[in-house]
C-alpha cells in the first residue's frame, strides 16, 4: 500500500477527495433549508424564509408579539436546494466513482500528466466544473443576503434576530430553530464554494500541467 502522502499527490485522489466532501457539505444546506420549508408549510406550499419582511404591531409587548410576515419568493429557496442537491450530492456521487474506476484503472501508470480521458472531453468536464462554481457563488451569496434582509427586518422590532425563534405563535409556522437553520445553511453554502473553488483550481491546473491553457504573449518566450 503506497504512503498517505505519496497517495494525496494523485490528480484523482485528490479530485475524490474534494467530492467527498462537497457531498457532505451539501446536507449543510439540504438539510436546514428542507426543513425550514417543511415547518413553513401550509395547505400544501411551501414558504421560503430568506428574504422574509416582518411588520411588527405597535400593541406588541415583552409577553406577547404581534406581526405580519410577508415571505420570500419560493425560488430563492427552490434554487439553493437544486443547486445543492444536484451539482453538491448527486454530481459529485456520480463523477467521483468515475474517478475511483480510473484510479483503480490507471494505478501502475508512472506518467503523472497523463489523463485517460480525451484531452476535449477533459477540458468540457473542467469548463463544466468552473461554471458550477459561479452557481455555488451565486447560492452562497443568495442565502447570505437572505438571511440577512430576515434579521434586518426583525430587528426593527427585537434586539436580536435569534429572539425570534422565542416567539409564542410564528402565525401558526414553527419558527423554534429558523435562526440556527439559516446559520447553518449559510456556513454550508460557503463552504460548498469553497469546495468547488478548489475544484475548478484543480482542474485548471491539470490543464496547466497538460500543455491545454492558452500562453499569454506575456509568457511567451522573449526573442
Amino acid at each position: 500500500m503506497k504512503p498517505v502522502l505519496e497517495l494525496l499527490k494523485h490528480f484523482y485522489v485528490q479530485k475524490i477527495i474534494v467530492y467527498c466532501f462537497s457531498a457532505i457539505f451539501s446536507f449543510l444546506v439540504i438539510v436546514p433549508l428542507g426543513d425550514l420549508r417543511i415547518r413553513f408549510t401550509d395547505d400544501h406550499c411551501s414558504r421560503c424564509l430568506l428574504y422574509s419582511e416582518l411588520d411588527f404591531n405597535v400593541t406588541s409587548t415583552d409577553e406577547a408579539v404581534y406581526f405580519r410576515i410577508r415571505f420570500g419568493e419560493q425560488e430563492v429557496c427552490e434554487y439553493s436546494l437544486a443547486v445543492s442537491s444536484v451539482f453538491c450530492l448527486i454530481y459529485p456521487i456520480i463523477v467521483g466513482l468515475v474517478y475511483v474506476y480510473l484510479y483503480q484503472r490507471d494505478n501502475n501508470e508512472t506518467d503523472e500528466n497523463k489523463l485517460d480521458l480525451s484531452h476535449c472531453l477533459f477540458l468540457l468536464h473542467i469548463i463544466a466544473e468552473l461554471c458550477i462554481v459561479i452557481l455555488m457563488l451565486v447560492s452562497a451569496c443568495v442565502i447570505s443576503a437572505g438571511f440577512k434582509h430576515l434579521c434586518d427586518s426583525l430587528l426593527t422590532g427585537l434586539k436580536s434576530c435569534i429572539a425570534a425563534q422565542d416567539f409564542s405563535d410564528w402565525r401558526g409556522y414553527d419558527g423554534s430553530n429558523f435562526y440556527v437553520s439559516l446559520s447553518v445553511a449559510t456556513a454550508g453554502s460557503w463552504l460548498l464554494f469553497v469546495s468547488w473553488l478548489l475544484q475548478g483550481l484543480l482542474g485548471l491546473w491539470k490543464l496547466w500541467r497538460l500543455n491545454m491553457l492558452p500562453v499569454l504573449p506575456c509568457c511567451g518566450h522573449s526573442e
